[in-house]
């Protein structure tokens, strides 16, 4: 400690001293207990209610995910049936997605467009799907670039 937390820690406890003598006047004292009351009772109420919701709550979400696991087990078994694999390939082919404001794409002239392979993970970064089998792979696409080499929008071609 410094010597100016000891002053500080003096002055606090001399404030603190002076402090404790003092009480709200009776009308200030009495509506916060009453304010304290009502929110207990508006607690006590909420949580009775609380908890029936959550006992509710658990017979719903074990039917949503028995329901969702015989929808699945059903599909699954129907594909091995047929012989056919599980789809998991997924498309990566978009429309152009802007990266920047669409107003910056609109004031430019004499854009480019680039073709190169970019990591399958920037579809991810781009909220599109990406299988985790083929994440590894670079995925065909092309860029729409300024003058000055500011990428403007992306556009995957698979």
């Amino acid at each position: 400690m410094t010597m100016e937390d000891d002053a500080l820690d003096r002055r606090l406890s001399a404030l603190k001293a002076e402090l404790s003598d003092l009480r709200p006047p009776p009308a200030v004292d009495r509506a916060i207990a009453a304010a304290i009351v009502r929110a207990e009772r508006a607690g006590a109420a909420a949580s009775h209610w609380s908890n029936w919701r959550a006992f509710l709550a658990w017979p719903a979400a074990v039917a949503v995910t028995a329901a969702l696991a015989v929808v699945v087990w059903t599909l699954r078994s129907s594909f091995e049936r047929e012989g056919q694999p599980a789809p998991t390939a997924v498309s990566a082919a978009t429309d152009f997605i802007p990266v920047v404001p669409v107003a910056d794409i609109a004031r430019t002239h004499g854009a480019y467009v680039v073709s190169t392979p970019l990591p399958r993970t920037m579809l991810a970064d781009l909220g599109l799907p990406v299988s985790p089998l083929r994440a590894a792979e670079p995925v065909q696409s092309e860029l729409l670039v300024r003058a000055d080499g500011t990428v403007l929008a992306v556009r995957f071609l698979e």
